[in-house]
């Protein structure tokens, strides 16, 4: 149970109810993780929704590596919501079970892909020191371009989000989830 009840529309003032709605139809009447809490604010909820749509199914960065920059988030933030909601997509992009167990129980990184080391480099460098080094950046950058670093940063920053809000808002994760629990 999340630190708050569940947004309900008629207490929502007049002037949200339009964007509540939207937003529950975007999310097909159910609500859920970051949303669940999000929706208090009907239109910020709804404008944050767009980004997360094109974070998630819209940019053509390689799915792979979104899913392990979630999770390295996620595992950088503590959220252990976040994390048991990607790491079975991870799983299913191709990320191995070895780099998952890793990043989980903060043990070494197995031998990985150059894109996948330096995506956890580059988000371990940002948490940890608040800066990324210049080195760190051009490899990613050389890997990345231009475009997509931009996006891979912004979907970093954006689960760095979530997991504040997920984390202050104590939302539980789903009893029947099979993934091994993030130790926080």
């Amino acid at each position: 149970m999340a630190r708050i009840a569940d947004a309900m529309r008629e207490n929502i003032p007049e002037q949200f109810r339009n964007a509540y709605d939207a937003v529950m139809d975007d999310n097909n009447g159910r609500l859920s993780g970051p949303t669940s809490i999000t929706i208090n604010s009907p239109e910020m909820a709804k404008r944050r929704g767009t980004l997360t749509s094109y974070l998630r199914y819209e940019t053509q960065f390689e799915k792979k590596y979104l899913e392990l920059a979630i999770i390295t988030t996620a595992r950088l933030m503590d959220c252990p919501y976040v994390w048991n909601a990607h790491a079975p997509a991870a799983r299913r992009e191709g990320i191995s079970d070895g780099l998952i167990d890793a990043l989980r129980e903060r043990k070494p990184i197995p031998m990985v892909s150059e894109e996948e080391n330096i995506i956890i480099a580059y988000a371990t460098e940002f948490y940890t020191t608040h800066k990324v080094a210049d080195s760190t950046f051009e490899k990613a950058l050389n890997l990345f371009g231009t475009q997509y670093l931009v996006e891979i940063t912004t979907l970093m920053g954006h689960y760095a989000q979530t997991a504040f809000i997920l984390n202050a808002f104590d939302v539980a994760i789903a009893p029947d989830s099979k993934e091994p629990r993030l130790p926080v």
